[in-house]
């Protein structure tokens, strides 16, 4: 059995009264595999404590690994007001800032932590993991070789987490035998949680190793025989791993242990027109899911779908966007149809926001290319247990697929009565519009489309189903000569992100070891004959930085990119200097621009009384 109360103390710092109550026995029971339980006695703990930050952060820790980060952040945040100097409760929230992909911020609150507790291998392993997630390597090997050494004498929960972070350390230098070596040793540490077996298979299915993911998983699912919440998170893995008759074992041996689940029921609806191609049962298991939650607006959208792109029944369709969702407050029903065009709006918004940083113009949305847009997103979860729908295929459409519009962004426009015109489309997997728009423009292929003079209209769509999620823009183009360079980040932007994670298919630098700098684009009319004869990315020193660069090419759109090979400094100005010809003829660019201001330390909050 694992115990943490050796870990808990040693985290506490002077100013922090004990706990209440042992907090050590829930996380056991997670250790065992039986989140349940763990996630019980630690909601009656907060009940009966409600000063008492340890049970807040433990609760944290688990939703961590249950992967419901913005609930895990809740938490970690609550506790942190009751208790803002514990080396614990930073710890923990460390490592939850950065699974919500705040890494900087969980850089600071690393620092933190280690400063609160020096002798906490948790607090070294934690802040390790974010000093390599922000490029700083040096550092983080200073702090787990110090996890280690600290750990040796502790936790052999503690001990596999400072494997588990050098596997992330190798991971981010993309050195992925050493990082799979370190993986395996942490599942050693801890052969009989599940969550080592989890992050053997979410690592080979990110090294596209599918049999093997599904190995892991079905070793995962013999630990978890009893407890729901474990069987949905091995359902999730086996839906990323693309193995669907494995996630619908999963999901429905936990709708056996929680009858009538939301979660179970709405996913199961999408397994039966993925796996099985059956329509009807997809309509029995999301009006069951609504029943269980009458404001899922997920399983609503996901049943119009269904009855509008599969069984053709426009009529039905109408009615159950209007008449089946209520609103979360108040009475009456959610229109569906609206709430998608209302996405649309935002996405809309957030693409003139940078349009705007980028001097452009603003431009306009059409309801049918939304229309388009949205029937492909739907696609992709009808037809995910296809493999033709990997890497750049999920771009397109076979005449054999459930749904099917068009083989590609125009044809299907083309269906729904777009003019024939030039486009373009972008597909990304975030939670909302705005992180969508993000994460197309802190890309390098997928922010040019979105910042080219010519673009006139765009449609978006997009599809969500617990874990399931995607997004999806279509623009239209009327090509011109503008004569202009569109240059992003802007002359004199400010408030620049540091780093580029290459989360992006093409990759634009295949053989950088994330996270790189930030990328700086330069755009062409898409038609015009460009030369780049020099390119100069400097420091305030004036000192070159060395990294990649990319030349106007038809993959690019005619556009010229440069990474720096490490992050760039934060609250740092950079000029860019570009010469080059157009059409033959010379031209001369120099801009500047700066990033964002670090992450200021975590804000030390009062003692609640």
């Amino acid at each position: 059995m694992v115990v943490l109360a050796a870990l808990l103390l040693a985290a506490c710092d002077q100013g922090t009264t004990k706990p209440n109550g042992s907090t050590s026995g829930p996380l056991d029971l997670m250790f065992q595999n039986k989140y349940a339980k763990a996630e019980a006695q630690l909601k009656d703990q907060i009940s009966k404590h409600p000063n008492d930050a340890r049970p807040l952060a433990d609760y944290a820790l688990l939703l961590n690994y249950e992967t419901k980060q913005k609930a895990a952040l809740d938490e970690a945040q609550q506790a942190l007001k009751l208790a803002p100097h514990d080396g614990y409760v930073l710890t923990v929230l460390t490592r939850v800032e950065d699974w919500n992909n705040d890494v900087t911020a969980a850089a600071a609150t690393g620092a933190q932590a280690v400063s609160a507790a020096p002798q906490s291998a948790l607090a070294r392993a934690f802040y390790g993991e974010a000093l390599a997630d922000t490029g700083k390597y040096s550092d983080a090997q200073t702090q787990l070789n110090k996890g280690a050494s600290l750990a040796k004498s502790g936790s052999s929960y503690e001990q596999a987490e400072v494997e588990r972070n050098w596997a992330n350390y190798y991971r981010d230098r993309q050195q992925y035998p050493e990082a799979l070596t370190h993986l395996k040793l942490a599942a050693g540490d801890q052969p009989n949680w599940v969550e080592r077996l989890l992050e053997l298979a979410r690592f080979s299915i990110g090294r596209a190793d599918l049999s093997g993911a599904t190995t892991y998983l079905q070793r995962a699912a013999s630990l978890s025989p009893d407890d729901a919440g474990i069987r949905e998170q091995l359902g999730e893995v086996a839906l990323f791993a693309q193995d669907y008759a494995v996630a619908k074992d999963a999901y429905t041996a936990a709708l056996r242990l929680q009858p009538r689940s939301n979660l179970d029921l709405k996913i199961l609806g999408d397994l039966a027109v993925a796996l099985d191609h059956s329509t009807s049962t997809a309509i029995k298991d999301e009006r069951a899911a609504i029943v269980d939650q009458p404001s899922d607006g997920e399983a609503g959208a996901y049943l119009v779908a269904v009855l509008r792109y599969l069984s053709g029944d426009e009529a039905q369709a109408r009615q159950a966007a209007q008449s089946t969702v209520a609103p979360s407050a108040g009475s009456g029903y959610v229109d569906l149809d609206k709430a998608a065009l209302d996405r649309q709006a935002a996405a809309l918004a957030a693409v003139n926001h940078y349009r705007h940083l980028a001097n452009l113009g603003p431009v306009g949305s059409s309801g049918i290319i939304h229309q388009s847009a949205l029937a492909h997103a739907f696609y992709t979860f009808f037809n995910g247990n296809s493999s033709d729908l990997r890497d750049l295929g999920i771009h397109r459409e076979t005449k054999s697929g459930l749904g099917y519009t068009g083989d590609n962004v125009l044809s299907r426009a083309e269906h729904f009565g777009y003019p024939i015109v030039s486009m373009a489309e972008v597909i990304t997997h975030r939670s909302d519009p705005n992180g969508a728009v993000s994460d197309w423009i802190d890309s390098v292929y997928h922010r040019i489309p979105l910042l080219r003079t010519d673009l006139r209209e765009l449609g978006y769509g997009d599809a969500y189903l617990g874990p399931l999620t995607v997004q999806v823009m279509d623009m239209s183009y009327r090509e011109t000569t503008t004569g202009r360079v569109i240059l992003y980040p802007a002359p004199d932007q400010t408030g620049v992100p540091v780093a580029f994670a290459g989360n992006e298919i093409p990759d634009p630098a295949p053989n950088a070891a994330y996270p790189i700098g930030y990328p700086t684009t330069a755009t062409f009319d898409r038609n015009a004959n460009v030369k780049i004869t020099s390119s100069h990315f400097r420091d305030p020193a004036g000192t070159d930085l060395l990294g990649i660069s990319l030349n106007p090419t038809a993959e690019t759109e005619n556009s010229w990119a440069f990474m720096a090979n490490i992050p760039l400094k934060p609250s740092t100005t950079y000029t860019v200097e570009l010469n080059g010809t157009v059409n033959g003829v010379a031209f001369h660019r120099t801009w500047k621009f700066t990033t964002v201001a670090a992450a200021s330390p975590t804000p030390q909050v009062q003692q609640a009384g």
